[in-house]
């Protein structure tokens, strides 16, 4: 197993790399959460098509929370034979790191959180031949919430499903409440849009690429505040921020950030699951 790891890490055409472990399957589901406080179950739902299809593998990446961000590879784990119409839950686990926050995160600008990401290469676990998770943007900056917030990128069949998510983020009724994620890696551009029952909680998109630090900053400012349904151009990697004012006695909500980019017309959806009652610090405030 780790040596098929290797091969695609060092595969240049990854769609190349994968037509070994091609399957006829006709879609992936991807759930994720922590199972304790630093390693986090992932099953991956696997839907066999009209005929028998015969064992083969599913590789899947990681990322830290974003969208059109950096894949890393995060395991190749075997899938049994499927029966035409059967389905079948693939189960592992991965590290989730939790590391020593970077500092307060008024002092923390962006460009040192950066830093910090592309410096996380962590060997592979021994036990499992799994890497563990990329670092957690919101632990990184001193909010270590129960579950890991990231992404997840399964192939099989040659054909990648996504899934980008930050869930149970405690949220504070009557309060600017933000949530952090990355978008792109070099130049492009994009267009954002704002959907799910949290979106009515006036919501809005924020850049701070270009901030000097992070909560001093994060209130809507005019020059930070992103227009929707725009494509709105990027060199490099940049830090969005969604801010949203939940009215009391909310509950819970959902808000879904769907990012394209203008290159490729790819949709990428960052999820946010929110909740009143949730554990942990969640969601920044001011």
């Amino acid at each position: 197993m780790t040596a098929v790891l290797r091969k695609i890490e060092r595969s240049v055409d990854l769609t190349a790399a994968l037509e070994d472990f091609a399957l006829p399957v006709e879609r992936v589901e991807i759930a994720f959460a922590n199972v304790v406080h630093a390693r986090v179950g992932i099953e991956i739902t696997i839907h066999g098509g009209r005929v028998p299809s015969p064992p083969g593998f599913a590789v899947i990446q990681a990322a830290p929370l974003g969208a059109f961000v950096p894949w890393k590879p995060l395991a190749v784990v075997p899938v049994p034979p499927l029966q035409a119409g059967e389905t079948r839950v693939l189960r592992l686990e991965a590290a989730s790191p939790r590391p020593a926050p970077l500092g307060d995160p008024d002092k923390v600008p962006p460009r040192r959180l950066l830093t910090a990401l592309a410096e996380d290469d962590e060997p592979e676990d021994v036990r499992t031949s799994t890497r563990p998770l990329p670092n957690d943007l919101f632990a990184l900056l001193g909010h270590d919430n129960p579950h890991w917030a990231g992404n997840l990128n399964v192939f099989v069949n040659n054909r990648a499903v996504e899934r980008h998510l930050a869930q149970a983020l405690r949220i504070y009724p009557g309060r600017l409440n933000m949530a952090i994620f990355m978008v792109g890696s070099g130049q492009d551009a994009y267009s954002f849009a704002i959907k799910g029952t949290g979106s009515t909680w006036d919501a809005a998109l924020h850049d701070v690429s270009g901030c000097s630090q992070w909560c001093s900053r994060l209130s809507p400012e005019p020059q930070t505040r992103l227009p929707l349904k725009k494509w709105i151009p990027m060199d490099r990697t940049h830090f969005l921020i969604l801010t949203i004012r939940p009215p009391h006695g909310c509950g819970q909500g959902e808000v879904e950030v769907h990012v394209r980019q203008r290159s490729t017309g790819k949709k990428a959806v960052v999820e946010f699951t929110l909740d009143e009652r949730g554990v942990g610090p969640g969601c920044f405030v001011v």
